[in-house]
């Protein structure tokens, strides 16, 4: 059944082997009609959502040039779904997920705009994954706490990063026999001992920082894994190897992949773990997962049919938009008739 689906991405110079020329070419390629929007030129025009969007007459070849929105301001919610692909500047960011939410009770989304912006994070993974599958986690912009924590336990290491951070940004290993442990945490927390000595808090303002603290889970290193999760079926992914000089696995940063081999046990957590996060409105995650924890959920613009494709040439993006249009079918979000 065909359904007119409207794939929001940033505008690039040139695509790149990303969801942002994948997804859209998969639902051409399943004969759905698809149209890319800008999701930077969102607004609102006399009640209605709109954007700047071109309907996608052919399949996208990575490296090739960003189509023309030809279609200026025009509205975006004649359609069945709307697939959320990007982000915007931090600048943007309040207004951005404002309009998502207006757009989204008017069309229906593969992932919730709610989910978008309250689950895409750090802070909040325990409000969607079991207790018992996440290691010991904190959230505070408090270096006195958090230092206090990483001291306590000197056989214990913590990984911090940005709560809303992403590609391995700023993310560091520490424990209580690191000589950069004080530094770093500080750093983490914004430095705000510093700032407000040097500048006065009555100059900068808050200083404070959030960051997430996440307690270093040994077989990480061996063992994790990027899947992909369309509704509640493992669709793809790669496993991840850390370099011997950096502890992230981070594609971006240089990490190396491979094929996806899940166990028995991986495969029925990851399918219940699915559909939880249906029940919050997500249809498509990257899950980062040293079973049995999970890491970090990731449904922005998540790396995983590109990553596959590129170790073992084989596309699954059109098995992968099918399991979403499914269990968005199944939810009753979509319907079986197209309107």
């Amino acid at each position: 059944m065909p359904y007119r689906i409207l794939v929001l991405v940033s505008e690039a110079y040139k695509f790149k082997l990303d969801n942002h020329s994948i997804i859209p070419s998969a639902l051409y390629r399943e004969g759905h009609e698809v149209h890319i929007g800008d999701i930077d030129t969102l607004g609102v025009h006399d009640s209605v959502v709109v954007c700047d969007r071109m309907r996608v007459s052919e399949e996208f070849v990575a490296g090739g040039e960003f189509p023309k929105l030809s279609e200026s301001s025009a509205s975006a919610e004649d359609f069945d779904l709307v697939w959320v692909l990007a982000g915007t500047h931090p600048e943007a960011t309040t207004d951005y997920f404002q309009l998502l939410w207006l757009l989204n009770r008017k069309v229906p989304f593969v992932n919730d705009a709610t989910a978008l912006f309250y689950l895409n994070a750090k802070s909040n993974l325990g409000a969607v994954v079991p207790a018992e599958n996440l290691p010991a986690s904190y959230v505070s912009n408090d270096y006195e706490f958090l230092n206090a924590l990483v001291e306590s336990d000197p056989g214990r290491s913590w990984v911090t990063k940005p709560t809303n951070g992403g590609c391995g940004q700023n993310v560091y290993v520490v424990n209580d026999q690191d000589r950069n442990r004080s530094a770093l945490l500080a750093a983490a927390t914004g430095n705000a001992t510093s700032r407000y000595v040097s500048y006065g808090r009555d100059i900068i303002g808050m200083a404070k920082r959030y960051t997430a603290v996440q307690e270093y889970i040994p077989n990480v290193r061996s063992n994790e894994k990027r899947v992909i999760l369309a509704g509640d079926v493992p669709v793809t992914g790669f496993l991840r190897f850390h370099r011997d000089n950096d502890h992230r696995a981070n594609a971006t940063v240089g990490a190396r992949f491979e094929r996806l081999t899940l166990t028995p046990d991986e495969e029925v957590f990851l399918r219940r773990l699915g559909k939880r996060l249906m029940d919050h409105g997500i249809f498509y995650v990257g899950v980062d997962l040293a079973y049995p924890y999970v890491i970090e959920l990731n449904m922005e613009n998540p790396g995983g049919l590109n990553y596959h494709r590129r170790a073992t040439g084989e596309d699954k993006s059109s098995e992968a938009v099918r399991a979403v249009l499914s269990a968005l079918r199944t939810a009753g979000k979509l319907s079986q008739d197209r309107r």
